[in-house]
């Protein structure tokens, strides 16, 4: 019985090995990328500011597209469906928080903020400090 374990111990290194020799194998008849173009420069790392505020200009584009190109207009849960805006229709009422039937850019923003995995972070941080204390 021990012959037989040790084959199979033998026989399963041997094919876990040779499989992973294979996969380090598998992309070296892949060309090389093209050298960058002369004078291109790396762009800079992006930081959670420059992230958010990329975030809130796409947010606020869309938007006023959808509010007919008033950015400081009122969106309904309608106009929102109609522009293909599934996030804000879908949680219209979470956004309305006033019950109004409309939204203004600055709702549908801070709706959005408080859904970024960094503000979760914070909350559930701040929560277990509350509760050592």
């Amino acid at each position: 019985m021990k012959i037989v374990t040790h084959f199979g111990l033998i026989v399963a290194a041997t094919v876990i090995s040779m499989s992973g020799i294979g996969a380090a194998l598998a992309y070296d008849d892949l060309p090389k990328p093209a050298p960058p173009p002369e004078g291109w420069v790396q762009p800079p790392k992006q930081s959670e500011g420059s992230v958010t505020r990329d975030v809130d200009s796409q947010v606020a584009r869309r938007f006023t597209a959808a509010t007919g190109g008033n950015p400081d207009g009122l969106l309904s849960k309608q106009q929102a469906k109609a522009a293909g805006w599934g996030l804000v229709s879908d949680h219209f009422s979470e956004i309305d928080r006033a019950g109004a039937g409309y939204v203004r850019l600055d709702d549908v923003l801070r709706f959005m903020s408080e859904r970024t995995p960094q503000h979760i972070m914070r909350m559930k941080n701040a929560t277990k400090q509350n509760q050592q204390l």
